[in-house]
């Protein structure tokens, strides 16, 4: 990334934004060399307190990239789903009288 050049930035937070945008070492480094003496220190403590976040940031949006390039699982295949038929629907009437014939059979009041 091209970075303004260092005599156009006006305050120390832009001059550690140009710093941090950078992705090369020595491109930061060289950056840092040219920092006004007044700013260094501010400028310094912009770059270390901010550093760890867009590396961070830079690691997610790589790992979000990796992520995108991935082919997802094929779906199966519509007739692999039910190879024996469909399951048996537990509110269909037989099932429900029949449960409730056991019931009835096992307290002992009979059919009716």
């Amino acid at each position: 990334m091209n970075t303004l050049d260092p005599s156009k930035l006006t305050s120390p937070r832009a001059y550690a934004a140009a710093v941090l945008a950078e992705a090369a070492l020595d491109r930061r480094q060289w950056l840092m060399e040219r920092c006004p003496p007044d700013w260094r220190a501010q400028v310094e403590e912009h770059v270390k307190s901010a550093f760890p976040k867009v590396a961070a940031y830079r690691r997610h949006r790589a790992g979000r990239e990796e992520q995108a390039r991935e082919k997802p699982p094929a779906a199966p295949r519509r007739d692999a789903i039910w190879k024996k038929g469909p399951p048996p629907k537990c509110s269909a009437p037989e099932v429900g009288n029949a449960a409730l014939a056991k019931l009835r059979a096992a307290i002992g009041k009979g059919g009716a």
